[in-house]
């Protein structure tokens, strides 16, 4: 029973002490009620940043309507409005021009 009462205390530290570790040294935005404020660009305008980023490889932050930003390159153009957008070695987006709020230069 003793050994029982250790071993749960010892579990429940660690899970306290790991659960610490990450609020204290990761921003994962949870919780985060952020109004962006970021106004809409003119659709003329998203094409041309998009396509200038584009063709000369420049490194961008894209926000979406719905207010999520990504950092990256667009990589590759699928169609006129549709591009490959490379956010890591490991995730990559379909970034449709109709759904980007704006585009900025990091």
């Amino acid at each position: 029973m003793q050994a029982k009462q250790a071993y749960n205390h010892f579990t429940t530290n660690l899970i306290n002490h790991t659960a610490n570790f990450i609020n204290n040294n990761f921003d994962f935005n949870i919780e985060s009620n952020q109004n962006l404020q970021i106004k809409q660009m003119p659709f003329m305008q998203i094409e041309l940043f998009a396509e200038q980023s584009f063709q000369r490889h420049y490194s961008v932050v894209i926000t979406m309507l719905n207010d999520e930003q990504f950092q990256g390159k667009f990589i590759s153009q699928v169609t006129k409005n549709k591009y490959v957008f490379k956010i890591n070695s490991a995730f990559f987006k379909i970034a449709m021009l109709d759904q980007i709020k704006s585009i900025n230069l990091v």
